[in-house]
């Protein structure tokens, strides 16, 4: 093949999208000439009517679609959300690349920080389902009142109408901005800053996928071709990321299920994770019925298969089973308020001083929900979340720059990318003597794992379990393969009791 014409909508995060998939083509097959086309499709061209009331299927690609079915076209690009969970005869989607973050971004005007009732624009029925709950709880205002209102039209269109509108937020798809502040297409460069200067006058959030998951495929890039051209599809097949493809399928699947189509009030996200996949599953029904699922299935290695002979198991009551008191250290106050243009990484609530102030130029990210709620009812604003799926999972990169990380915990925490801001220091307290009989513990922390261990080395060979991220690294690195990841405690202790 020597040619190659690669289709896409006429917006510019459109012909970005199609540009990265050129690019990935080019790394594999260098001598391939790709022209790329744009067309203007029903839902570009009718910016008016809602998008729960236009048709449900192909308004952003049955145009695209035709000119592959008439050969002005080879391939097509498109965000995989906006496609039908049923595809017609003729065409189908051969490939996908890595995916984006599948997260959602509310931007929000500094006047309205304060305010007890607010409006939010976006076109989604799934955003206006989900966020209606989380937002009251997760603002600085705790409003009384979240109104949605339609918005429609391109990234930079939408940001406009926010700036000039009465209304307080925007909520968008984050790797819509992500690849628009990326790219390098020169057709897009003055859309690029003209965006990038309106988000300097904004605040902003990154949602949770726990509490609001994306629509179906969000984040993914689906690459159409004609079912008849194998030599199209056989080139495809190259660059085809088979993880992400099978996650993303799963996603449309489960849709289906119920009923398919974005007028659903429903979100679901397959979170790939290197010990395994999170699936979030939450919205409403057409029938009324609510939705609200997380689940872990890790991989093979790491799944826990002796959940057998439990003898006893520790702890039993979560958080009220502590091996450590906790002194404030005064002095940190200090330190936390001398911080500017930063990033400062909550441990959990209560690693927070009382009444510190902390500069608004600094950005705020929690390890998660609870804490995130908890530091709103202080009255501040929270930038996002690692949803307790482990502390890199703070990384925003491409909406923050390069930052230094600062992190509040305790005074035995280990340091790596982040530095440590010790406030509050942890006091041993005795070994209860049933630590050294349980068969199966559960750890909130490395540090309650090293000590224990210290004290009672016994437990060495008894099964081990934590949540996601440093403290499974740290337990793992100090009895590898002895120690299996959970989404939180309750999760541990439902088995226990099913298995005991």
């Amino acid at each position: 093949m020597k040619n190659l014409r690669i289709i896409s909508r006429k917006s510019n995060l459109a012909k970005i999208q199609a540009k990265i998939v050129g690019d990935k083509i080019l790394n594999i097959y260098p001598d391939i000439n790709i022209e790329y086309l744009s067309k203007e499709t029903q839902g570009d061209i009718d910016l008016t009517t809602p998008l729960s009331k236009m048709p449900a299927i192909g308004v952003f690609t049955n145009d695209i679609r035709n000119e592959l079915i008439t050969n002005k076209a080879d391939i097509a690009v498109h965000s995989w959300k906006d496609l039908p969970v049923e595809m017609e005869t003729g065409t189908d989607i051969y490939a996908t690349i890595e995916r984006g973050d599948l997260r959602d971004i509310l931007l929000f005007k500094k006047t309205s920080v304060k305010k007890k009732n607010i409006n939010i624009l976006t076109s989604s029925p799934r955003r206006s389902e989900n966020l209606s709950a989380f937002l009251p709880m997760a603002l600085p205002s705790q409003p009384n009142f979240v109104n949605f209102l339609d918005v429609r039209g391109n990234i930079a269109t939408r940001i406009e109408k926010l700036i000039i509108s009465e209304a307080d937020g925007l909520v968008i798809a984050k790797v819509a901005l992500d690849r628009i502040f990326q790219s390098q297409l020169n057709s897009a460069n003055l859309e690029k800053e003209k965006i990038k200067e309106i988000f300097k006058s904004l605040t902003w959030m990154i949602l949770p996928l726990s509490k609001n998951p994306s629509a179906p495929a969000q984040g993914a890039l689906a690459i159409e071709a004609r079912s008849d051209d194998e030599e199209t599809r056989s080139l495809l097949g190259k660059i085809n990321d088979r993880g992400v493809f099978l996650s993303v399928s799963k996603e449309r699947q489960i849709l289906k299920n119920y009923g398919g189509g974005c007028h659903q009030k429903i979100g679901v996200s397959c979170e790939s994770l290197k010990m395994g996949e999170v699936l979030t599953l939450k919205g409403l029904t057409e029938n009324g019925e609510i939705l609200d699922q997380k689940e872990f299935s890790p991989h093979q290695k790491f799944k826990n298969q002796n959940l057998k002979g439990i003898t006893n198991f520790y702890p039993e009551e979560g958080e009220k089973s502590l091996l450590f008191d906790r002194n404030e250290i005064s002095e940190s106050v200090k330190t936390i308020e001398s911080i500017k243009n930063s990033g400062i990484y909550v441990s959990r609530a209560n690693a927070l001083p009382k009444e510190v102030k902390i500069d608004p130029t600094n950005i705020i990210w929690t390890s998660g929900i609870e804490t995130w709620e908890n530091l709103a009812k202080l009255g501040l604003w929270v930038n996002g979340s690692s949803d307790s799926l482990g502390e890199e999972q703070c990384e925003a990169e491409n909406i923050l720059g390069n930052i230094k990380w600062y992190k509040l915990t305790h005074n035995l925490a280990s340091q790596r990318k982040k530095e440590i801001i010790s406030t509050y220091e942890l006091i041993e307290k005795e070994i209860p003597e049933k630590v050294a009989h349980a068969s199966h513990f559960y750890w909130m922390s490395a540090s309650s794992f090293k000590y224990a261990l210290k004290k009672k080395p016994e437990i060495e060979n008894a099964n081990h379990a934590c949540g996601m991220g440093r403290t499974f690294d740290e337990i793992n690195t100090i009895i590898p393969g002895k120690v299996y990841p959970y989404l939180k405690y309750k999760d541990w202790l439902d088995k226990i009791r099913q298995a005991k």
